[in-house]
């Protein structure tokens, strides 16, 4: 299944189409197939940190071959890859799944039973459902709090660290015992949560964003989508910081969200926002 790429004419906006573009979180490579598509003089590097959609990708992408560069690495080890960087034009960071990891059988949704695995990477790290049975009851409903925002925290943890749970199926269980529904919305944000815990997906983004910052050519731009709360918190704090150490311009003073008509298509960009500095 192919990933639909959230607010790729804006991404396109911000890139001046010559040197090197970035996608650090390619996924099944939706927003290179169309920045390439567009910007012929254009050059990719390609990262993510799983392995089986950066294979798509590189099939999806054969065409584009001589303007390419895969590379299988975590996004915020990116300042310490041998990357060409003075002429790298803008590096893009999508933080959302792919239609592929949804659709996967590692646990990351709530519509397929599945074993509870959710690491992007298999090799690190450790399963979610290791995860939750190995973490404690406190640490579980500060994760619940902080990346849910959910009331009952505290009960739906009791009930997890009081269950058995190695899947999916399990999970929504122990959600629908404790807040007697399964709502889209609310099991949406539970298996995001866990999935956030689970890859450490808040750790070390400001400080990439400052080491970035030290490598890049002046005039590069950092472009965020992202679709959680804390994650945006992160980004525009960090944009801020920079821009009050003069090392960067905030290019974006309100954030973009997509058109309604985009959120029509594809009803998963309906939380995406998006923010772009320049160096």
């Amino acid at each position: 299944m192919e990933h639909v790429p959230v607010m790729k004419e804006e991404v396109a906006k911000f890139l001046r189409g010559k040197g090197i573009f970035v996608d650090a979180t390619t996924g099944t490579g939706g927003h290179t197939e169309y920045i390439l598509e567009k910007f012929p003089d254009l050059r990719a590097i390609c990262l993510d940190r799983d392995k089986q959609s950066l294979q798509y990708a590189m099939k999806r992408l054969e065409k584009f071959r001589p303007r390419l560069e895969f590379i299988h690495s975590d996004y915020r080890k990116l300042p310490d890859l041998n990357l060409p960087w003075k002429k790298i034009d803008a590096i893009l960071f999508d933080m959302g799944l792919s239609s592929f990891q949804l659709s996967s059988t590692r646990g990351f949704s709530y519509q397929k039973d599945a074993p509870l695995d959710m690491r992007f990477n298999p090799d690190e790290g450790k399963p979610a459902s290791v995860f939750l049975r190995e973490i404690s009851y406190s640490e579980l409903v500060i994760i619940f709090k902080n990346f849910a925002d959910l009331k009952r925290a505290e009960e739906l943890a009791r009930e997890i660290k009081g269950r058995k749970i190695e899947s999916t199926s399990d999970l929504v269980n122990a959600v629908k015992k404790v807040y007697k529904t399964t709502k889209r919305e609310l099991l949406s944000r539970v298996f995001q949560a866990i999935r956030i815990a689970v890859n450490r997906e808040l750790e070390g983004i400001d400080d990439m964003i400052f080491r970035l910052l030290e490598l890049l050519p002046d005039g590069a731009r950092l472009i965020f989508i992202t679709y959680h709360s804390g994650e945006d918190r992160i980004i525009k704090n960090s944009f801020r910081e920079a821009e009050k150490r003069g090392k960067m311009k905030i290019l974006t003073k309100k954030v973009i969200k997509p058109s309604r008509q985009e959120i029509i298509k594809n009803p998963r960009a309906r939380s995406a926002k998006m923010r772009v500095g320049e160096k």
